[in-house]
């Protein structure tokens, strides 16, 4: 009897060891899944605040840019009031960044200027051999005929690649860029999205060093990166407003003149990001304000990489650039007081 008691406990112990191992197993796993949840709740809220934060954020954008005058300065009448439309960081609502650019400052794919985008393709490391087939193609992708330039594609080309055919219509987004023939085989344009970040395909005219980036300066005829810096540090203090200042700084004289704008058009890109997303939303924005309905249009908006980069240290007019670290939006001009009595 004593025997058969002795097995008998000892199974028992095996089993009560075994269910302890289930038991403990268990907990493990259930506290690994509270905590994962928690986790992702976590993060969810975190996005969700985010998100609040830039369309906040927009919403105070887009009622500036439906009350607010654009001037030499940007969005806003002084250089204190006056958001810069220069793609330069702004703090927004909460822990957010906003950036404003004027489209006049980057360079046109729909209105190509050939001489810019070739030294502006150089830049990103294409080829001078490369760079006329490049213009080609993007030429037969948006006009209205299908007659193939000598190193062009027309839909002959794009069916043989079994790819969609030209739309033969201005490009709606930078982004198109990359569904042509020629252009979609040079990976040295899409890293980092610096091409998409220096063109433009809004339907404006000319040409505004005040807030052209330092890539589309550089890439202006007869400028070099050293005279794109120099120009950046000289509009920081004050706003360019003829061609003859523009050359008694650079040494350089303007050619095209009469291409050279000196005020902001009417499109302007919109950027809202946040540390807690991994991600950038981009609005191009037309100003209406002589619209039936709404003072601006969104013409697109997508998703698109972060675009917030260091400050130089090394050079003061890289810091005092659109990439230094980002101030408060302007407050908002207010109404005088007392109405003006003769208006």
């Amino acid at each position: 009897m004593r025997m058969g008691t002795s097995r008998q406990s000892g199974f028992i112990l095996v089993v009560t060891l075994w269910m302890l191992a289930v038991i403990t197993i268990g907990a493990a796993y259930f506290a690994d899944r509270v905590a994962t949840s928690v986790s992702l709740a976590a993060r969810s809220q975190e996005t969700t605040e985010a998100l609040i934060e830039l369309a906040s954020t927009r919403a105070e954008i887009l009622f500036r840019l439906g009350t607010v005058r654009v001037s030499n300065f940007g969005l806003g009448q002084t250089a204190q009031d006056a958001i810069a439309l220069d793609n330069r960081p702004y703090r927004g609502s909460g822990q957010d960044i906003v950036r404003l650019q004027d489209s006049r400052g980057l360079i046109n794919v729909n209105f190509v200027d050939a001489t810019m985008l070739r030294r502006l393709l150089g830049q990103l490391g294409i080829p001078a051999e490369n760079r006329e087939a490049l213009l080609d193609t993007l030429n037969d992708y948006t006009d209205t005929d299908d007659l193939r330039r000598l190193n062009g594609a027309e839909s002959a080309e794009y069916r043989t690649r079994n790819l969609p055919p030209p739309p033969n219509d201005w490009l709606i987004t930078p982004w198109q860029l990359q569904n042509i023939i020629g252009w979609r085989e040079q990976p040295a344009l899409w890293k980092d999205e610096k091409l998409q970040d220096v063109v433009s395909t809004a339907r404006v005219l000319g040409f505004n060093p005040n807030t052209a980036p330092r890539d589309a300066l550089a890439a202006f005829p007869g400028s070099s990166p050293e005279l794109a810096d120099k120009i950046i540090e000289r509009r920081t203090l004050s706003p360019f407003n003829d061609v003859a200042e523009l050359s008694a700084l650079t040494g350089q004289t303007v050619i095209e003149p009469d291409n050279v704008v000196f005020f902001p058009g009417e499109n302007i890109r919109l950027t809202l990001e946040s540390d807690k997303i991994p991600w950038a939303l981009r609005y191009q924005i037309t100003l209406t304000p002589f619209g039936d309905s709404v003072p601006w249009r969104v013409d697109y908006y997508l998703k698109s990489g972060l675009t917030h980069s260091p400050p130089s240290a090394n050079n003061p007019a890289i810091a005092n650039s659109p990439n230094s670290q980002p101030a408060p939006l302007p407050k908002r001009a207010t109404l005088p007081p007392t109405p003006n009595p003769t208006l």
